[in-house]
Order: C-alpha cells, then sequence, then structure tokens
C-alpha cells in the first residue's frame, strides 16, 4: 500500500464516540469544568489579566460563570446544531475539521467576552489571535483526557466481549463489530459467523451463526453507515437491502442482469443489483465458489 493510501484510509476510519447525546453532554460538561477551573487556579492570566492584584472574590466567581455559561451554550449550538449539519460521517478527518472549528469558536468568544467584562480594553487584533493561541494550548488538556476516555471505554467494551465468548483464542482481524446510530450499542462477531446483513426500515438484520443455527439480531443503523464501517472484511455491499459475506456465497445464478447469491445456512436467495455486480465476481473469480 501506498504511502498516500495509507494516509487516507487512517483519516476515514470511522470514530463511533462523540455521535449520541450522552457522549456530547459529557463533552460539554468536561471542557468547561476544567475551563472553570483553569480560570480560577491561574486568573492572573485568564480573565483578571488587567487586575493582577484582585483576589478571589464574588465578582470573580461572577466573571468565570459568565465565560462558562457563554461556552456551554456555544458549544451545546455547535455539538447538537451545527456539526450534525456539516458532517454527515464521523471519521478522524472530520474529527479534527470538528475540533479546530471549535477551537475558532470558543477562541473568539472567549475574546470577546473577555473584552466586554474588561470594558473592551485589549479590542486589538495581537490580542486576539493571542487568545486564539492560548485557548488552544488550554484544549489540548480536557480533549485529550476525553479522547482517551472515549477509546479506553471503547477497549473495554472489545475486552468484555471477547471474555465472554469461546476461550479459543481470537485475533483481532476475525472479529467484526457493528456500531448502532447512538454509538453505544454494538453487535460482535467472529467474521466466519457472519452471513450477511438486511436493512429492515431503520433497522438492519444481523443474521449469522450461533452454535451451528441461524440466528438474527437487530440494530438500529441504515446499512450504508454498517457499510462503512467492515471496509477490508470479506463483506461486500450487493443490493440496496443486502450486505454479504462473500466467505459464505455457494453458487451464483443468473446474469448481470438478474445475479441471485445461495449464501450457506440462509434459505432465501440474494439478489444483485446491476452496479454491484462486479464488485462481487471479482473476489469469486480470485476464489471461485
Amino acid at each position: 500500500m501506498s504511502l498516500r493510501k495509507s494516509t487516507v484510509s487512517f483519516w476515514d476510519v470511522p470514530i463511533p464516540f462523540l455521535q449520541n447525546k450522552r457522549d456530547k453532554w459529557l463533552f460539554i460538561g468536561f471542557g468547561n469544568a476544567f475551563g472553570a477551573f483553569f480560570l480560577l487556579a491561574f486568573q492572573p492570566f485568564g480573565v483578571n489579566n488587567y487586575d493582577p492584584s484582585q483576589k478571589i472574590n464574588i465578582q470573580l466567581l461572577i466573571g468565570i460563570g459568565v465565560f462558562t455559561a457563554v461556552n456551554i451554550l456555544l458549544m451545546t449550538l455547535y455539538e447538537f446544531g451545527l456539526v450534525p449539519a456539516i458532517w454527515r460521517r464521523s471519521t478522524r478527518k472530520t474529527l479534527a475539521f470538528r475540533l479546530l472549528l471549535l477551537w475558532l469558536i470558543l477562541g473568539t468568544s472567549t475574546f470577546l467576552t473577555y473584552n466586554w467584562l474588561g470594558n473592551f480594553h485589549d479590542w486589538y487584533w495581537l490580542s486576539y489571535l493571542g487568545f486564539i493561541r492560548d485557548i488552544g494550548m488550554m484544549l489540548i488538556i480536557p480533549v485529550t483526557g476525553i479522547l482517551l476516555y472515549f477509546n479506553q471505554r471503547q477497549a473495554q467494551q472489545q475486552v468484555e466481549y471477547l471474555l465472554q465468548q469461546s476461550p479459543k483464542a481470537l485475533l483481532p482481524e476475525q472479529i467484526i463489530c457493528l456500531l448502532a446510530e447512538n454509538g453505544k450499542d454494538q453487535f460482535c462477531i467472529q467474521q466466519e459467523h457472519l452471513l450477511l446483513l438486511e436493512a429492515q426500515d431503520n433497522y438492519v438484520a444481523i443474521f449469522h451463526l450461533d452454535q451451528g443455527q441461524v440466528k438474527k439480531v437487530l440494530i438500529r443503523s441504515s446499512l450504508k453507515k454498517l457499510e462503512e464501517q467492515i471496509k477490508e472484511t470479506s463483506l461486500l455491499r450487493c443490493h440496496r437491502s443486502y450486505i454479504v459475506n462473500t466467505i459464505h456465497i455457494q453458487k451464483v445464478k443468473g446474469n448481470a442482469h438478474q445475479l441471485q447469491l445461495s449464501i450457506e445456512y440462509f434459505p432465501q436467495k440474494i439478489p444483485v443489483s446491476r452496479s454491484y455486480v462486479q464488485a462481487i465476481l471479482m473476489p469469486l473469480d480470485a476464489h471461485p465458489v
């Protein structure tokens, strides 16, 4: 794989967190709690640098409260309104742009609030750029902390799943995890046990093998979003309503206009749309069924 392709694939990896209300409120709450603590602990370099002799008093606490309230309001509007409107997918690349834009918004709002509290005594471009720089440096700690927490939580969920499975050792590449729209619910299974995915209204039915029997599990998501999570696996989209595991294809019947697949253990024939014929036939040509 070339360096360019490797870089593209790295940035296109889906991000399962910061997609539901719980994660967003946690992000907003933790970030603003840290910001309030920072202003309280380092007040000579924050809200009160025009009066470094001032001690902690009710006026300072009100000022910190104003900063915090403004930032909570802006982050709430940003996370629940602007982010869903701008970015439909959540990948490493969109997360990076999302955090950069948030940085600029918070830096600008802090500069404006600071000058409003200080009667616009520091209303200069250089001061504004300094605020952007300082807010960026301050955000490093809470953003890094919350991202580490989300990654640790995701890893813990994976470990808990593996501990519930057979004691037989499983390699990471043998496991496929499908994440629901809420960013919390997920279904993990060995790749070889997964038969196919079928779109059913606002859900996707996951047909899989459990002790030799075909089982069905529903997960709230669109087929397109799940398709983005299964790149570089044996699963391929074959129809607007189906994704099949190519290792379980037993028979291909018909021509390019009416192609149908017979899936091992599954009684129903699966249609193949004309736009997906080549994508399905290429791996089968390399490994005939």
